[in-house]
């Protein structure tokens, strides 16, 4: 907060008012990109729109908006940053979808040795309820699956 105290006064009515502006078209702004989005979660307005917000509450002054100094002088985000970070938040997603159906793999792995072993299936059932998933049998989690048997006894013949 500009012109403001410590303890958070305003020390000029003008910044007050903007201040006050400024917030209300956010408030106004975060419930509308909630209710777009398909999770409908809260979603706290980005940087660069809260900025673009700022530019059209502020007055200008000779051609510059009145209340961030040198900023001024400095670029503005461009539309080449944003596609450059749209690509990266792709590529993350897709790495997470990859690393999602290794972990897939993996617990299917660990379910197909459980089978016929009760302490590796106590054992993976007391991870699960830690990590708030669902604790499942080993012996239904694929009916495809097949399992191994148990009825050979590798030691009748010594």
């Amino acid at each position: 907060m500009t012109h403001a105290t410590p303890d958070g006064v305003f020390v000029d009515p003008a910044s007050e008012k903007l201040f006050h502006a400024v917030a209300t078209r956010i408030e106004e702004r975060e419930p509308q990109l909630t209710q777009q989005s398909p999770d409908v979660l809260p979603i706290t307005l980005p940087t660069e729109e809260a900025d673009r917000i700022f530019e059209e509450v502020a007055p200008k002054k000779k051609g510059r908006t009145v209340g961030i100094g040198s900023v001024n002088e400095v670029a503005r985000a461009t539309s080449s940053y944003t596609l450059r970070r749209d690509e990266e938040i792709s590529q993350m997603k897709a790495r997470m979808d990859s690393q999602q159906v290794r972990l897939d793999s993996l617990e299917d792995l660990l379910d197909v040795m459980a089978v016929g072993n009760p302490t590796m299936q106590r054992m993976l059932s007391e991870r699960r309820t830690a990590l708030g998933l669902p604790v499942q049998d080993p012996k239904e989690s694929d009916p495809n699956r097949q399992q191994p048997s148990n009825s050979t006894n590798y030691f009748e013949d010594m």
